[in-house]
This record gives C-alpha cells, sequence and structure tokens, in this order.
C-alpha cells in the first residue's frame, strides 16, 4: 500500500554498496505507455480510501520528524501529512505541476519522472524524512530510487 522511508545514518553508508541485480521482467508493468502521457493532465483524485489515509497519516505522525524537512517521492495535490503537525519544509517531487502547485503542504516542487531519471536532484542527506506512498509499485527502477 505504501512505503516510508525515514533518514538513517546507516542509509549513509549504502552509496558504496552494489546495487543488486535484478531482472529486466521484474519491474515490467502491464501497461508501458511513457508515464508522462498519462500524467499529461492533472488527476485530482485520492487513489486511496479514508481507512487508509487515516492510516498513512497516523503512520507518518508516528515516523516523521515534526519541525523537520521532508521529501514527498511521487508526490500529488495532496501528501497525507497530519494537519496538527508543522514541518519546517517539505518539498515534493512528482509528474504534474499542476496538482503539485497545488499541494498546501509543499514548500516546493520539483517535476520528474523518476522511470525516465532515477536520480534525485537533491543533496546527500538534505532530508529529515522522506514518504512515498501509493506509488512505489509504478517505479521501473525502484532500487536505483531509492538509493
Amino acid at each position: 500500500m505504501s512505503a516510508l522511508l525515514c533518514s538513517h545514518p546507516l542509509n549513509r553508508t549504502m552509496d558504496s554498496e552494489p546495487i543488486p541485480s535484478f531482472p529486466r521482467e521484474a519491474f515490467r508493468r502491464q501497461d508501458e505507455t511513457p508515464d508522462a502521457q498519462f500524467y499529461h493532465f492533472p488527476r485530482f483524485v485520492t487513489h486511496i480510501d479514508e481507512g487508509a489515509i487515516a492510516a498513512v497519516t497516523q503512520l507518518y505522525r508516528d515516523y516523521l520528524p515534526a519541525g523537520g524537512v521532508l521529501l514527498d517521492l511521487m508526490s500529488s495535490w495532496v501528501s497525507h501529512l497530519p494537519a496538527e503537525i508543522a514541518y519546517s519544509r517539505v518539498v515534493g517531487l512528482g509528474m504534474n505541476e499542476q496538482e503539485l502547485r497545488a499541494n498546501p503542504r509543499l514548500a516546493d516542487y520539483v517535476v520528474q519522472d523518476l522511470n525516465q531519471n532515477p536520480q534525485l536532484p537533491f543533496e546527500s542527506a538534505a532530508f529529515d524524512g522522506t514518504m512515498i506512498c501509493v506509488s512505489i509499485d509504478y517505479l521501473t527502477k525502484p532500487v536505483e530510487v531509492l538509493r
């Protein structure tokens, strides 16, 4: 359903470790149409129901540091962050600029197709926490992105 990555000192040593090899078919999708075509028009929808949103919000409440700088990967018009918690800065990375611009929690955003370019455009250790909600299964290079 969702993935949450929290910054941890051990993660900083992963750059030197080899990326595991997976067969090319491991990350094939049923629809291999370029993502840019699908995300050309904004889709102001939630992809999960109220119960799932509440669970994701609680997960964020429990694990993301209040006052921290956060990265919302594969972001959209909503981030599901707890309304009562203030964060220093939230940066979104997603595919549709209109959706990102409409997200009230984002201070900044980057439009990028992680399937075309899995390298994040941020310095190492720039964030106190990172989250991906209901979109990790769309990545064709998830290992590279998560590294």
